[in-house]
């Protein structure tokens, strides 16, 4: 916010009219600057409606981000899997997940097949500077499927590098088998599933690897099915739509998938104090002794958006009102949250419960609760934002004008200053006359006096 500002508004006059004509420099001033004193009056309101637009702004999004808490309640959040024994196997939920109980017999976890590099190459005791091989390229073979290996590096180390780098379903990695006083530093290469795979690598003259152990499916069956055991590659496993298990070890273990709502409770009971706060913020802009935005229509669109918010219904289902979820406005007309009734709705359905809400792209009631307080909070397009913007733009507008103002002001002081210096110097010439006319006067009539007795 600008400032009156001015030059120095006196001057050292030598008359005796000197502070009658600096008193109309100042009047003078004060009535310039009169205009810029209300223009500063605007910007501080200016300003204080753009801090009370943030103020808003910051309960709209907490309102926001209790919004997200219901979405990221519901779906998978709403499940929880348990394994009856974890050594055997953990388990988890996604998208899709259904209650129920599995039970999982594990009859083999797998093994990967693992490779080495023979005996009789190069002996490597710095693999940053020695190879087992002095080629450059290479072929990898996994499973029959080829990959070309380039070592530029020429070291035990780049090759390494080059062969994690294929894309081939293998790790490659550095083991001494020469003990720590004589390093033989070997190529080793294992197979990233849980199969028989072959794996080897060429020169294109030798083959440089030796199999260690050539590994096994992982076995399982869920429910006692099939008969003949489920063969995988992975020790992660889809046992159902959205669960899946990790498989630890041999042994049976019971898996359950059960819905758990109380982060939805309360997601829900946070929601109901986000709104309760943002309309209570508004709330302090209304009446003839409201806030700074009182009387400004920003106020009333953003309380008919909240309205719009809580009065949500749908037309399909059993649940189709936020009434039937808990939320009721007491007396006072805040919203509240009733846990008990929310958790007998969701008891008797809880699918169309999750109808009901559907997501913030995805239907139902977070989709339109999403819509409404993007139309009123997003930072680019929103009310609050287009507001803001145009508080900014007046308030630089006022800003413009106060310095140009000041500027006349500054130029009208100077401009008396000087006309007042010059009447000044003038009068007091004319009294400096004046004076010594009379001083003549005095002096002659004691001079007549004087000789005429």
């Amino acid at each position: 916010m600008g400032t009156v500002s001015s030059t120095s508004s006196t001057f050292n006059g030598s008359s005796t009219y000197a502070a009658q004509l600096q008193q109309v420099i100042t009047n003078a001033v004060a009535s310039a600057s009169a205009p810029i004193q209300q223009l500063q009056t605007q910007q501080a309101t200016l300003s204080n409606q753009q801090q009370e637009l943030q103020t808003i702004g910051g309960s709209f999004q907490s309102l926001q981000s209790a919004l997200t808490a219901i979405e990221n309640a519901t779906g998978s959040a709403a499940y929880a899997a348990s394994s009856s024994s974890t050594a055997v196997a953990s388990s988890a939920v996604s998208t899709g997940v259904m209650p129920g109980t599995y039970t999982l017999n594990v009859s083999s976890i797998g093994s990967q097949t693992n490779a080495m590099s023979m005996n009789g190459l190069p002996l490597v005791t710095n693999p940053s500077a020695g190879n087992i091989d002095s080629s450059s390229t290479y072929t990898l073979s996994v499973n029959g499927k080829e990959y070309a290996i380039s070592d530029t590096d020429g070291s035990l180390n780049g090759l390494v590098n080059a062969i994690n780098s294929s894309g081939a379903n293998v790790q490659a990695t550095i083991i001494n088998v020469g003990g720590s006083s004589n390093p033989d530093y070997r190529l080793a290469v294992q197979s990233t599933n849980y199969s028989p795979d072959t794996v080897q690598l060429n020169d294109g003259q030798q083959n440089l690897l030796q199999t260690l152990n050539t590994g096994s499916y992982v076995t399982y069956q869920v429910n006692g099915e099939p008969s003949t055991p489920i063969s995988s590659s992975s020790r992660e496993v889809t046992l159902s739509p959205g669960l899946t298990a990790n498989l630890l070890q041999t042994g049976t273990t019971s898996i359950s998938v059960t819905q758990n709502l109380s982060n939805l409770s309360n997601a829900l009971n946070s929601f109901a104090s986000a709104y309760n706060a943002a309309v209570s913020e508004l709330d302090k802009n209304r009446g003839q002794n409201g806030g700074a935005l009182s009387g400004q229509s920003i106020v009333y669109e953003l309380q008919s958006q909240l309205g719009n918010l809580a009065s949500y219904s749908s037309g399909s289902g059993s649940i189709n009102s936020l009434s039937q979820l808990g939320l009721t406005f007491d007396s006072n007309g805040n919203l509240q949250f009733d846990s008990a009734a929310f958790d007998s709705t969701a008891s008797q359905s809880s699918t169309d419960l999750m109808n009901f809400l559907g997501s913030a792209t995805g239907g139902g009631f977070l989709e339109t609760a999403t819509n409404i307080l993007s139309s009123a909070a997003d930072p680019t397009s929103g009310m609050l934002a287009e507001a803001s913007s145009s508080i900014t733009q007046e308030s630089s507008s006022i800003s413009t004008k106060i310095t140009n103002d000041q500027a006349q002001v500054s130029h009208l002081q100077q401009t008396l200053t000087s006309q007042m210096a010059s009447a000044d110097s003038a009068i007091s010439l004319l009294q400096t006359q004046l004076s010594e006319m009379t001083n003549l006067f005095v002096d002659m009539q004691q001079y007549y006096k004087q000789n005429n007795g």
